[in-house]
Formats: structure tokens, C-alpha cells, sequence
């Protein structure tokens, strides 16, 4: 239990009712709805349904009810997942690996030289669909089987000791793809094969039989267009080459060229030959000069000066020279220091006439070498002067032959560049004709080729296992909505108030006892549990305006045994006396009565309220007084049965001692709450919820059945009697929800479920009411076994409160 009071409709500071944090507010109120209980229309009643059944067999598909269901059931999704992921695992394992190879070619149009002058871009306003429309034109062509073979003479050209047939390039081929790119001039071939290196190959020799095949038809097309220009080119060119040839004749027989090249080596020998000459002529200068020095250097050594690198022996000569010097210089350094007779200017003196003879002699040696030389110059240029001569003579003849040879040259020259201007000027007419002709062609060339792949498009991983994930999901989900929809069980609030189109008054959460007895007086115990504040809600809501003309004598009804019924009515009869009003509880469920135990009255037949009710006559009434039977709680009285041993319910209810009998209960009570039996497994609720002012239905998450609640509801309607609308019994109250739809399917009732343990012994051999079967009947079998595990486990519970 929670340790502060809560009402329905989330946690609270302080007293809070149902639909309004700020006071009480009422049923068709706008507020109301605002907690959880539903909604209203415009009018204030109770409104058209709002989620279930649409009629179709996943029902209304509605953003909670997706998440409810998923929370209830993710293990089907799971499961439907685990299945989706092996199948993709299973085909993208299966699947052939295929390899995908991309080339791509540009298409564009020539522009045009004639009329306007503007270019086709210009001309058509929708340049994307213009490109478009040449695409889908010429796509016919560049798939046909021209093309195909075109192709495959392409593949075999670049690979030649390739060992694929033709059939496999023609099959691959099939598959292949020519895409224009969007808002380019650029066309995509896509071609997929098992082998990356023949996807390759193939898109390569696709887009260069394309523009092979596009350069070949523009050429004919252009060549048909030009054709009688073309044949006055050709003409004209056979008369060019005629005259040319006779250019070519006549330089052969006439040897022009041969007299030409001789001139210009005659020239070119000449004057080399000339300087030549002028060369030797300056050195026999120079060597003349050298021979007039060294002789007066041989007369007078004195006169020496300096000589130039040029003369012959000149580095001997001068190092001669300067040691001649340096002797001269220390003989008269010791004329002034002794007398010629003195040893040492004597010993100086030899010295430096040796030193001087051998500087004449070098120079003597240097001149006989200049003489030398300047004989053989003289003699080369001799001889030179002569081929010089000879060379000019030459020259002349030469030059008087090419005067005589070019007079005729000439003249064929003069018609061969005539013919040649005339030939240029009509292949400029055959070119513009051309161009013209090519305005608008298309131009194919070739942008990029393809690169062998590395990786293959299929399978594809993220596509087979994607597609299995959002298959197998999308399944899980239609399966589990299916499942949902066919299932008969209630589990939150829209299955009540949407599917069953009722009211939920009250939503009471679980308490953890285990015996009737202390649930049923529970209120007594605890007045500010959170079970408690929610009965006291209740007990105010039916208090309101719109429902207190409806609430003095109620009936609780549930559709099965061990919905709280006998533990609900106790509870709104306890809320009611607390405040002061004297409430009288009627336990009419008199094949299995429980008040007796639940508030330990001690009976006879004669105080046994089923028992004075099957003997009583109509026309004498008993007194109804000594029936009742005091409790502890103050306002508050009881009328109790035995066991139906020797009583007939069906006979009583059918009697008219009832409607007396409640007659007198409103005279003396200010609320009568009825405990009725199970709706279903009996007919006596029918006849009973006509007697009283209003009914309320019990209804257990994952226990209460749809269709048992609406034949109990029709049925009642039917005959009559006014449903309040339902309260919702034992649910897990957290500190955010009154009711989380979040509870799963066939989790089973929690351990301190309080209801009917084992109700299987009802009556006297009545067969199962509306909507059981076997299943139900099971559980009936277990209930004693059943509450005998939960009183164990009531011990582990008490003892852990209480710690």
C-alpha cells in the first residue's frame, strides 16, 4: 500500500475527488474525464465509444492502444523479430553475390554556325526536357542488337584472351542500365554481373560502342548532307596532285634540288676556306713581327723588353732573361764594393757572361722556330688562296645551271599554288556544309570509365535484413493487435469505457490480506489507506446530484465468481456508515453466502435471512426486524444467510416477499447495499437489479470477460434495471496510475488477490454461465490449493510489513 492516502485519478496533497483538483465535481460535469473516467459528449452524456472493436479483425488502431499492446505482448514482437532476422539471414545467404560496374558517356549538341547563330541551349527554352526527349529518342537505338554486337566485337577487342561467350556477354548485358543523370548532360550504364571484372568490362565497351556507333552515324548522315561538294573536292584535289607530280617531275629530270644543295655546300665550303685564309694571313703578320724582335734582341740583349705569350719558346726566353738580370745586378753591386781584379767581381763576372750566353742562345732557339713556323704558313696559304679560287669558279657555274632550271620551275610552281588555293577554298565550303549538316547531331564522348568493384550491391545487407525487420515487425505488430482484438479478457480502462461503452466509476487498488474477512474490513482498520479514500470517493460520487436518486438501493453485480463483489459491497456499505448514515447490507448471494463469516454473526433458521425468506408467506410478513444484525462499525447492520440447505434462491427471488422486503429496507435504512450472486452462473441477478434503484458491475483486469460483462449489461438493460457503470477491482495502484494499461496478458492475479479462491462448488449443480468453459472450471478445481499457497505466503507478507 502506499503510505499517504490516494483517491483515483494519481497522487494527491490533499483530498481529492473524482475529474477536479479543486472540489468535488460530478458526472457530466466538464472536468469529468480529466482523471481517467472517460468523457462525455455536448450533451453531458455518457459518449460514443472510444477505442475497441472497428468491426475489422485487428479492431480501431489507435497510438495507446499500439504501446498497450506492445508492452503486453513484446515478446511475440520478439519472437516475430528473432524469425524476421533468420529468414533475412537465411535469403541474404542464399541470395548470389552480384557486382555492380558504372561507365558514363556525355551527350551534348553541337552548335549551329547558321541562322541565328545561337546555340541549341538558346534556341529550346526547356533545356532539361530537351535532353530528356534525345535520351528517350536515341535509347531505342543504343539497346539495340546493332549495339549488342557493337558491344561485344568491343569486349573481344579489348580482351582478346577472354574465355567468356557470347551468350554470358549477351545475357549480363540484359540486365544493364542507361540512366540521364538528372539535370546534366551526363547518361550512367549500369551493368551487374557475378564477376567485378566482367561488370567492369562490359560498362567500359558499352559506353565506347555508344559513341563509336554515335561518331559512325553522324559521319554518314553529315557525308550524305555533303556529298555534291565533297565530289568537287575530290575533283579538284585529283588536279592538284597532277600538277604536283609534274612540280616532282621536272625537279627530278632538272636535278634543281641537287644544283641547289650543291650551291649552299659550295658556299658554305668557300667560306670556310676564306676564313681560313685570313687566319694564317694574320699569324704570318704576327710571326714577321716576333722575327724582327728577336733579331734585335740578338744584336742588343739590353733592348729586351717584354714578349708575348704567343712567342715561340717565350717563357724560356724570359726566365733566361731574368737570371741574366739578377747576375748583372750582383757583378755591379760588387763593382762598387772591390776593384775589377777583386776575386769575387771576377767570379761574378763569369757568371754573368755565362748568363748572358745563354739568353742569346734561347733566343736564337726561338727565332730559328718562328722561322719555321712562318715558312709552313706560308705554304698553307698558298694552297688556300688556290681553293679559294678554285671554290669561286665552282660557284659560278653552279649558280648559272639553277638560273637555267628555275625559269621552268617557276611556271609549274605558279599553277600548283593556284590549284592549291582553289582545293583549300572548297574544303572550307565542304566544311561549313559540314558543319551545317551536323547542327543537331548529338555528340557522344566518353567521361569516366569503370573501376572493377570491390564490394558487391547484392545482396545487400542493410536492405534484406531492414526489409526483414520492418517485415517481421510489421507482422508481430498485425499479429499481436489481432490477438488483442480476438481476446475476450478486459485489461485497462478504454476496454471498458471504449469497448463496453460503461462508466468507470472507481478503480480500487490491490491490498495485500489474504483473508475475506480482513479485506472486507479493511476500512475499519485503516480509514486513510489509499483503498479506503478511493471507497470514500466512490461513496461521494454516488452521493452527487445525478446519481443520489439512483444510490439508495444499490446491487453489486459481478459477471464471475472472485471479482471482489462480496468485499466491494461490504466496503461502500462500511464508507456509508462512516458517515453517519444508516446503512443495511444484504448478502442475497444465498447458495454461497459469506457475510455471516465475514462479520461473525452467529445464525439460526430462524435469524438465517434466506431460511425466514423461504417460509415467509405473502400475506403475513415476517418481521425483518429480527434479521438484522449489528456490527462493530456504528450505523452500519448486516442481514446474513446459512448455507442453502432445504432453500430454493430461485424460488425466493421469484416470490413477491422481495419487493417487500426491500420495501421495508427503504423505510428503515438510508442505504441498502445488496450482495447478489454471480451474474451468469445463476438467473437470479436479473429479477433482483429490476427490485432495486441502480446496479454496479464488478470488473478484474486479466479475469473479467467482454462478452459476460455485455450480456449482463444488455440483459439488465433489457429488463429494465440501471446500471450505474463498473468498478474496477484489485489493481496495482502505482504512485503515477490508478490503472496502467501496462499489465501483461496471462500474468495471472497477484499474490494477495483477495477474491473467490475456489468458487467451483456454486449451487446446485448449475452448469457454468455465459461465456465459461473448461479453462475456467480448472481454476475452480485449483482454488483450494490455491489458498492454501497464499495463506503461506500471507504469513511472508505480514512479517514483512510488520518489518
Amino acid at each position: 500500500m502506499a503510505d499517504s492516502p490516494m483517491y483515483y485519478g494519481g497522487k494527491s496533497s490533499g483530498p481529492k475527488y473524482y475529474g477536479s483538483a479543486k472540489g468535488p465535481q460530478y458526472y457530466g460535469g466538464r472536468a469529468y474525464g480529466g482523471m481517467g473516467y472517460g468523457a462525455y459528449g455536448q450533451s453531458g452524456t455518457y459518449g460514443a465509444p472510444a477505442g475497441g472493436s472497428d468491426g475489422s479483425i485487428v479492431g480501431t488502431i489507435t497510438l495507446g492502444r499500439m504501446f498497450r499492446v506492445i508492452s503486453q505482448r513484446w515478446l511475440s514482437v520478439f519472437v516475430f523479430l528473432l524469425v524476421g532476422l533468420v529468414v533475412a539471414f537465411a535469403v541474404y545467404r542464399i541470395s548470389p553475390t552480384v557486382y555492380e560496374a558504372q561507365s558514363s558517356f556525355t551527350m551534348d549538341m553541337r552548335r549551329s554556325s547558321a541562322g541565328t547563330g545561337r546555340s541549341v541551349d538558346q534556341i529550346m527554352p526547356d533545356y532539361g526536357n530537351t535532353y530528356a526527349e534525345i535520351f528517350n529518342t536515341r535509347i531505342p537505338d543504343w539497346r539495340s542488337d546493332k549495339i549488342v554486337t557493337r558491344i561485344v566485337q568491343q569486349y573481344r577487342a579489348n580482351h582478346p584472351s577472354s574465355t567468356i561467350t557470347d551468350e554470358e556477354i549477351i545475357s549480363t548485358l540484359g540486365s544493364s542500365q542507361l540512366e540521364l543523370q538528372r539535370n546534366s548532360r551526363i547518361i550512367t550504364i549500369t551493368v551487374r554481373s557475378g564477376t567485378p571484372a566482367l561488370a567492369a568490362a562490359l560498362a567500359n565497351a558499352y559506353a565506347e560502342a555508344i559513341e563509336n556507333f554515335t561518331d559512325e552515324e553522324n559521319k554518314l548522315r553529315c557525308d550524305k548532307a555533303v556529298s555534291q561538294i565533297h565530289g568537287n573536292v575530290e575533283k579538284r584535289r585529283r588536279e592538284v596532285d597532277k600538277i604536283a607530280k609534274q612540280l616532282l617531275d621536272f625537279r627530278t629530270a632538272n636535278k634543281v634540288d641537287n644544283l641547289r644543295s650543291m650551291r649552299e655546300t659550295i658556299q658554305q665550303g668557300l667560306s670556310k676556306t676564306t676564313g681560313d685564309l685570313l687566319a694564317l694571313e694574320t699569324t704570318e703578320t704576327q710571326l714577321i713581327e716576333w722575327e724582327k724582335l728577336l733579331t734585335e734582341v740578338q744584336k742588343d740583349p739590353e733592348s729586351f723588353g717584354n714578349l708575348s705569350s704567343g712567342v715561340p719558346r717565350a717563357e724560356e726566353i724570359a726566365k733566361e732573361y731574368r737570371q741574366f738580370q739578377d747576375d748583372s745586378g750582383t757583378y755591379s753591386s760588387l763593382l762598387v764594393a772591390f776593384t775589377d781584379n777583386h776575386p769575387e767581381v771576377m767570379m761574378a763576372k763569369k757568371k754573368l757572361d755565362l748568363s748572358r750566353q745563354r739568353f742569346l742562345d734561347a733566343v736564337s732557339r726561338a727565332l730559328l722556330t718562328g722561322r719555321s713556323t712562318l715558312q709552313v704558313t706560308r705554304n698553307q696559304l698558298g694552297n688556300l688562296r688556290i681553293k679559294q679560287e678554285d671554290l669561286r669558279n665552282e660557284l659560278a657555274s653552279v649558280e648559272q645551271r639553277i638560273v637555267l632550271a628555275e625559269s621552268g620551275l617557276g611556271q609549274l610552281e605558279a599553277e600548283f599554288k593556284v590549284a592549291n588555293n582553289v582545293l583549300e577554298g572548297l574544303i572550307m565550303d565542304e566544311n561549313k556544309a559540314r558543319m551545317d549538316a551536323e547542327a543537331n547531331n548529338e555528340i557522344v564522348r566518353l567521361a569516366k570509365m569503370a573501376n572493377v568493384p570491390s564490394k558487391p550491391v547484392l545482396p545487400n545487407p542493410m536492405m534484406i535484413f531492414g526489409a526483414g525487420i520492418m517485415a517481421s515487425i510489421g507482422l508481430g505488430l498485425l499479429f499481436v493487435l489481432v490477438m488483442d482484438n480476438l481476446e475476450d479478457t478486459v485489461v485497462n480502462l478504454s476496454d471498458i469505457e471504449g469497448r463496453l461503452s460503461l462508466k468507470v466509476l472507481a478503480v480500487l487498488p490491490h491490498v495485500r490480506r489474504k483473508k475475506r474477512e480482513q479485506v472486507a474490513r479493511f476500512m475499519v482498520e485503516d480509514k486513510y489507506s489509499q483503498f479506503s479514500e478511493v471507497v470514500a470517493g466512490l461513496r461521494n460520487l454516488l452521493d452527487s446530484p445525478r446519481y443520489e436518486s439512483m444510490s439508495k438501493c444499490m446491487l453489486i453485480i459481478s459477471t464471475q465468481p472472485g471479482e471482489g463483489k462480496t468485499i466491494t459491497s461490504a466496503s461502500i456499505a462500511i464508507s456509508y456508515a462512516q458517515t453517519g448514515k444508516r446503512t443495511l447490507l444484504v448478502d442475497f448471494d444465498m447458495r454461497r453466502p459469506r457475510m455471516a463469516k465475514v462479520w461473525g454473526v452467529e445464525l439460526t433458521k430462524e435469524t438465517s435471512f434466506s431460511h425466514v425468506m423461504q417460509g415467509a408467506d405473502p400475506e403475513n410478513l415476517p418481521d425483518f426486524g429480527k434479521l438484522v444484525k449489528e456490527t462493530s462499525v456504528p450505523n452500519m447492520s448486516v442481514i446474513c444467510s446459512l448455507p442453502p440447505e432445504g432453500v430454493n434462491p430461485a424460488t425466493i427471488l421469484g416470490s413477491k416477499i422481495v419487493p417487500e422486503f426491500l420495501e421495508w429496507a427503504r423505510e428503515h435504512f438510508d442505504k441498502i447495499i445488496v450482495d447478489s450472486p454471480p451474474f451468469g452462473l445463476v438467473g437470479d441477478v436479473v429479477t433482483l437489479a429490476t427490485l432495486v434503484d441502480s446496479a454496479i458491475i464488478m470488473c478484474c483486469p486479466d479475469r473479467t470477460h467482454f462478452k459476460p460483462i455485455q450480456y449482463c449489461s444488455r440483459c439488465l438493460s433489457e429488463a429494465g434495471a440501471t446500471i450505474l457503470g463498473v468498478v474496477v477491482n484489485d489493481v496495482e495502484v502505482s504512485s503515477q496510475a490508478a490503472f496502467s494499461p501496462s499489465r501483461h496478458h496471462g500474468g495471472g492475479y497477484h499474490k494477495g488477490y483477495y477474491g473467490y479462491g475456489g468458487y467451483g462448488g456454486y449451487g446446485y449443480g448449475y452448469g457454468y454461465g455465459y461465456g465459461y468453459g473448461p479453462n475456467h472450471k480448472k481454476k475452480q478445481a485449483g482454488g483450494d490449493a490455491a489458498q492454501t499457497t497464499e495463506e503461506a505466503e500471507s504469513k511472508k507478507t505480514e512479517l514483512a510489513d510488520e518489518e
